[in-house]
């Protein structure tokens, strides 16, 4: 019959255009790998052990979207530097400011130490091998190098700055 006809054609247009729609939908980044800070920090000591486990506790946080707590391990002059950022250009884009780079850009979604090494006034360098979710593209890119820099302030150990691509500081 027509009426047949019509119902047939109509469910044939409704699932060509929710078929589309529904291919979109992201992956997104899955659940959070575990915490990876003991095992990447074990065989450290001293400033190098103290260093790597506060490094590792900032990306294992990161990881977890948990940013009030990643940072308060953020040094407070660097802090500022952010806050400066988001009043001059409106928009917290720093490389020390992972939630701004989660929403659109990307997301850690897993780290390895490569090394830990002392450097200048107390300081100690932690570089790292990680993979993050690519929001835009919906998909992951592994083994991207990076190295983050902690240091005492007043007496308490923070992640003072990182870098991308390696190569330290």
């Amino acid at each position: 019959s027509a009426m047949r006809k019509i119902t047939l054609a109509v469910l044939v247009l409704t699932l060509a255009v929710a078929a589309p729609a529904a291919a979109k939908k992201k992956r997104g980044p899955g659940k959070p790998t575990p915490d990876r800070t003991e095992e990447n920090c074990k065989d450290l000591e001293g400033d190098k052990l103290e260093a790597c486990q506060l490094v590792g506790r900032y990306l294992d946080l990161w990881k977890q979207q948990k940013w009030a707590e990643l940072k308060k391990l953020i040094h407070p002059k660097t802090l500022e530097t952010i806050a400066r950022t988001k009043k001059n250009i409106g928009m917290e884009r720093h490389s020390m400011a992972p939630w701004y780079w989660a929403k659109e850009d990307f997301l850690l979604t897993d780290w390895k130490v490569q090394s830990v090494e002392t450097a200048a006034l107390g300081t100690v360098v932690v570089n790292t091998v990680e993979d993050t979710y690519r929001v835009e593209e919906d998909g992951f890119a592994s083994g991207d190098e990076a190295s983050s820099l902690a240091g005492k302030y007043e007496g308490k150990w923070y992640v003072a700055d990182r870098h991308g691509g390696g190569g330290g500081f």
